[in-house]
């Protein structure tokens, strides 16, 4: 693109925000390459007169504020009208742009091309067609958007900065990451906690040094972040003007900051930056650098734009430090396209059924969420699996379906309007039910994938149901439903959240029954929710009695308040004591003490994959034979666990219909689950150091 000689006095008007003056500079650097002589005046805010009060492409900086009497407007316009200008480029639309005759100028009203959706390319557009016109592509316009002129960051800046760092600890070669908690508007701050924990997690996981910065009137929150991150950070606030700043942010690694000034300087000095964003439209105002992630939750009423909220400042709450620290994954492994924008703004993942089913699937919810960071992800479940998936960090939501209270057309009417209301894009349904699948389609979500059976031709798109052949694990079935979606290769990664008031009450509760911190615990669970399922009582007794024999070893009998008669009939059958604490603990509180064991003995049931997600050992005992009832389907997936399994020849096998007083379940010998038990424990010299197996299944 050719230069323009001919222009030599420049008027350019920045905006009055720092951001905004950041996502301008590029239009600014634009004129001074095509008008290499040209003499420029820059009008600017009291707070964008950081950028420009030291800039070697500035002959005259006039610092105006918006707020001025109107007798200082008239003063200044003739003030600029005496000067003359042969091009004005006024990015505000001010008056001035309209009284002051130039031969160049950007146009009052403007329409941009569909692929100019970024403020900075705005501005510059608006710099490109004053100078020479709208005939311009979308790449000659991107090859003029990539280049940066940081003049504005002295050499003395870059000293100051240095020596900064080095007083602190930090020397010229050592990486580090600035974070920046502040911002001007209150909704667009995120929590301090947020900025605390994911400064923990950077320094722990990557051996980065934190560096957190921000203004004087930020010296409360900064100095509150430093001291809840700990050794390793250095704060930094009010110790710097504009230009130390920005060289602190040329210096740094990667930045982490709210949608603020300190974020777009940053883009503009082609950083690695992850932006948090609420009511902003990260689009038109996000990170703009090639190597910028915007974190943001996909909530209805986001981005709003607005100064104000009526909802809770939901779309900056519902980010938590697991989406940061994603981001800054995506970010230093150079991954971050999978932060553009989805195809999937909201996603919904229906799962109704019972425990272990839904802890099985909670490897989808992290896979989702690693594909599609920005999404809105909510699960809905039964009443009685909540806990299971209240304060997981992959969901944005849990919606609770009661079945119960919905046993009436009005009723589930009623609830596919409350769930319409939430947008969702995409069901995912886990588990085919009817009635779950016409609420879907009641809701109006426009894509609802799922099995093949219990009406699906209330889905868009379905797979076939083959769970019943008991070919693979249950959580691999649950991946199949992800690749239309484009995911592929999930982890088999269960996840059960833990409560801090969950732990205290079971602290209280061990406490309360005589354990303490040096017993080795190992609970027992002898209940499950078919009697195809039921080990022997009197062979758990043997098992309980041999183990709570051994020095140190503490044996917990567990079972739910349905099941209060099988732990009254096991201790009838034991001869030592151990504690029962059944019907004392809710699914959060279970997962709780099953972290605090070293062993959980259990029937095929829920429980086994409670005691798998806080990675605790199991010996899972099953009987049936059925393809889709056992092991192979069912079985516990830690490295470490254990599923007793007999083939005793029943073909077919019967299940809950057995004839054969469920032989399969009589032939695991009490001695079987003692050697696993003992293997695990260590308590034998000869196993001392060995793993223990993973499977023991006998034909």
């Amino acid at each position: 693109m050719a230069q323009t000689p001919e222009i030599k006095n420049i008027l350019y008007i920045t905006l009055s925000n720092l951001g905004d003056a950041m996502m301008a500079l590029p239009a600014f650097d634009f004129i001074r390459r095509q008008c290499p002589g040209g003499r420029i005046t820059v009008v600017a805010g009291p707070r964008t007169r950081c950028v420009f009060e030291n800039h070697p492409d500035v002959a005259e900086l006039i610092v105006f504020d918006k707020h001025a009497p109107l007798k200082d407007k008239i003063a200044l316009f003739h003030r600029l009208k005496r000067t003359g200008f042969d091009c004005v480029i006024d990015l505000k639309n001010t008056f001035y742009r309209w009284a002051i005759k130039a031969d160049y100028k950007n146009p009052a009203f403007i329409k941009y091309p569909a692929w100019c959706r970024h403020s900075s390319q705005k501005h510059l557009y608006k710099a490109v067609v004053a100078l020479r016109g709208a005939d311009i592509d979308e790449e000659h316009f991107e090859e003029l958007n990539s280049r940066r002129n940081p003049s504005f960051i002295l050499s003395r800046d870059l000293e100051t900065a240095g020596d900064l760092l080095a007083d602190n600890g930090i020397q010229a070669a050592q990486e580090f990451v600035l974070l920046v908690p502040g911002a001007l508007s209150s909704l667009k701050r995120w929590a301090r906690d947020g900025f605390i924990d994911v400064g923990r997690q950077i320094i722990k996981k990557y051996g980065f040094k934190v560096v957190v910065a921000g203004i004087t009137s930020e010296q409360g929150l900064v100095d509150s972040v430093v001291a809840g991150i700990g050794e390793g950070s250095v704060g930094l606030c009010g110790k710097t003007t504009f230009g130390q700043l920005a060289a602190l942010v040329q210096s740094s690694k990667l930045v982490i900051c709210n949608d603020s000034g300190v974020l777009h300087v940053a883009s503009y000095l082609d950083k690695l930056v992850v932006g948090i964003y609420g009511p902003s439209d990260y689009k038109e105002y996000g990170p703009w650098s090639k190597r910028g992630l915007a974190i943001r939750k996909n909530v209805i009423c986001a981005p709003c734009g607005k100064a104000h909220c009526a909802n809770d400042r939901q779309c900056i709450e519902t980010i938590s430090p697991f989406d940061v620290m994603l981001g800054v994954k995506l970010v230093l492994e150079s991954d971050h396209a999978r932060l553009k924008e989805g195809r999937y703004r909201r996603i919904l993942v229906v799962r109704t059924d019972r425990i272990g089913d839904v802890l099985l699937s909670t490897p989808v919810l992290k896979a989702l969420r690693e594909h599609y960071p920005s999404s809105y992800i909510a699960m809905m479940v039964a009443p009685a699996t909540k806990d299971i998936v209240e304060g997981n960090p992959y969901l944005d939501k849990v919606i609770v379906f009661d079945k119960d209270k919905l046993s009436g057309l009005f009723s589930t009417v009623n609830f596919a309007k409350r769930l319409k209301k939430e947008n969702f894009d995409i069901a995912v349904m886990l588990h085919p039910t009817v009635r779950v699948h016409l609420l879907a389609f009641l809701a109006g979500i426009k894509e609802r994938i799922g099995y093949d059976r219990k009406a699906p031709y209330f889905l868009t798109r379905t797979i076939p149901h083959r769970k019943h052949e008991g070919a693979r694990h249950e959580a691999e079935y649950n991946f199949d439903l992800l690749e239309p979606l484009g995911i592929y290769n999930v982890q088999r990664q269960l996840y059960m959240p833990i409560r801090l008031e969950a732990q205290r009450t079971v602290d209280w509760l061990l406490r309360e029954a005589g354990l303490g911190e040096a017993d080795t615990l190992v609970a027992v669970n002898p209940a499950a929710s078919c009697v195809s399922k039921l080990w022997p009582l009197a062979k758990f007794a043997q098992v309980i009695d041999r183990l709570g024999a051994k020095p140190g070893v503490k044996v917990l009998i567990v079972a739910d308040t349905s099941h209060s008669n099988i732990s009254e009939e096991l201790l009838g059958l034991t001869q030592s004591s151990p504690v029962d604490l059944s019907g004392r603990f809710d699914l959060s509180q279970l997962a709780c003490l099953f972290k605090r064991c070293k062993l959980v003995i259990s029937n095929d049931s829920g429980p086994v994959h409670m005691a798998v997600a806080v990675g605790t050992p199991v010996i899972s005992i099953f009987g049936r034979n059925q393809p889709g009832l056992g092991p192979k389907r069912w079985g516990p997936l830690g490295q470490f666990d254990v599923f007793l399994h007999k083939i005793t020849g029943c073909e077919p096998c019967l299940a809950h219909d057995c004839t054969s007083s469920f032989k399969c379940l009589e032939a695991v010998s009490a001695e079987e689950v003692l050697e696993n038990a003992g293997r695990i424990l260590n308590f034998n010299d000869h196993a001392a150091g060995c793993p223990p197996k993973q499977k023991e299944e006998l034909r």
